[in-house]
């Protein structure tokens, strides 16, 4: 149930309508209270507030009405600049990080802000129409209050949107959401050497029954707890085939159980239930999302046509700020049983390596021929090679140096470029080797 809830807020956070559609109810509800409480208030009657009395409904009426247009403008000006900014982003970083900008609740606040007083202006304008023989004027006092904060609203948005489009500000952002999104995926810190413990079970003898895919989507989340709770109530154990970011296609095998089912069971279905899926990927569980952003901002940098390496090396930073965070917290257990012991679920298993691989292996194909990058890759190998703790994470960082230093020393052209590549390599070696000392003395 947690893990549906879970999904469901995740996805509203990711549309643009939310908040939006909060304010509007809220001033909705807030403008008939308001013209409740005018209708029984006399502010005639309170000395010191007479400057929010209006004389005639003539003028109450203009003031609502002017600011109705204007903040009904504003608000389809503010669109349209969101509108050209996620276009601009689009083509200059990637698909990928509208949602960013879709779920910024900067953005959000500001277009519904526009919303709210335009449509409580309308509905003042329409209880001075319905009472006209009493001005509300606390009403329309709250309106211009409301579009004095609207226009300072406007120049904050303004200033925001100028600054979320930078690309320090874009990578620091997603580089902050990696660091987020592993604190809390991997809320445990690093305790004890990891170790690969062998799970003999006689049920893995015969064959198991093959679960396959309902429909096609992106898996979003997977719901564990209930698949362990069936596995648990039925005396099984299942073995997940995919993981959150993965694409199924109906027909698909997603899990494994033994012993094996009988057909006219609904076990399947129930395990089938737990894959929540959708039309693109989602952060919610997993950590491999956000990397793939910052890898995405890499590669564009490093195309053809667009050659920053600056911007890569900027991406690179962040990645390596990601894998020093996993290098110091224990990795989820692939195998979960219950109290007696008894195995329930088998997930795929989260490794060092397969991180490493999403962060870099892209980043690395495309910048062999660029030494700066190569040369800046291998820094940032080294400083993750002093804080590495696991054998198996040393062994990924010097898989990673290797790769990077085979796929790009044939097409260095110049001699001191090597020289400087192979420097670096060197250092990685020796960093590891120091790491490994220290923490077996």
């Amino acid at each position: 149930m947690l893990t549906r809830l879970i999904h469901y807020w995740e996805f509203l956070r990711n549309s643009y309508w939310l908040v939006p559609a909060i304010m509007l109810l809220t001033v909705i509800g807030g403008s008939y209270g308001l013209l409740a409480v005018d209708a029984h208030l006399d502010l005639n009657q309170y000395r010191g507030l007479g400057w929010l009395v209006f004389s005639t409904s003539e003028g109450a009426r203009a003031v609502l009405s002017t600011i109705a247009a204007s903040t009904f403008a504003a608000a389809t000006l503010t669109f349209s600049v969101t509108m050209v900014t996620l276009s601009l982003t689009s083509s200059q970083f990637g698909p990928r990080l509208l949602r960013n900008f879709l779920r910024d609740t900067l953005n959000q606040f500001t277009f519904g802000a526009f919303i709210a007083t335009f449509i409580y202006c309308l509905l003042i304008m329409r209880g001075l129409v319905a009472n006209s023989g009493r001005i509300p004027n606390i009403s329309v006092s709250l309106s211009i209050l409301m579009v004095l904060f609207d226009a300072a609203l406007f120049i904050s948005f303004i200033s925001h949107l100028t600054s979320s489009i930078r690309v320090e500000h874009i990578t620091a952002s997603i580089g902050n959401e990696l660091i987020d999104a592993i604190k809390r995926l991997l809320p445990d810190e690093f305790s004890d050497p990891y170790c690969s413990v062998c799970y003999d079970n006689p049920i893995f003898d015969q064959p198991p029954s093959v679960i396959r895919a309902i429909k096609s989507g992106y898996v979003q989340a997977i719901n564990a707890e209930a698949l362990q709770s069936l596995a648990d109530s039925e005396e099984i154990t299942i073995k997940l085939l995919c993981q959150p970011g993965q694409f199924i296609i109906p027909k698909t095998p997603i899990a494994e159980v033994w012993p094996p089912i009988e057909s006219e069971t609904d076990i399947d279905k129930h395990i089938c239930s737990g894959f929540l899926l959708g039309n693109e990927p989602s952060a919610e569980q997993d950590i491999e999302f956000t990397i793939r952003q910052l890898v995405q901002i890499a590669a564009r940098a490093l195309s053809p046509s667009i050659n920053d390496p600056f911007t890569a090396m900027a991406c690179i930073d962040y990645l390596g700020i990601g894998l020093a965070a996993i290098a110091g917290r224990d990795l989820p257990a692939a195998r979960i049983s219950n109290k007696q012991g008894r195995l329930l679920l088998i997930k795929k298993n989260l490794t060092f390596l397969s991180i490493c691989d999403a962060c870099f292996t892209i980043i690395r194909q495309m910048s062999n021929d660029n030494p700066p990058v190569v040369i800046y890759l291998l820094e940032t190998l080294s400083q993750l090679a002093a804080i590495v703790k696991r054998q198996e994470d040393r062994e990924a960082v010097l898989q990673t140096a290797k790769l990077t230093v085979n796929s790009a020393i044939g097409k260095c052209e110049m001699d001191y470029d090597r020289r400087a590549i192979l420097q670096r390599f060197e250092q990685v070696e020796t960093t590891l080797e120091l790491n490994f000392i220290s923490r077996s003395s």
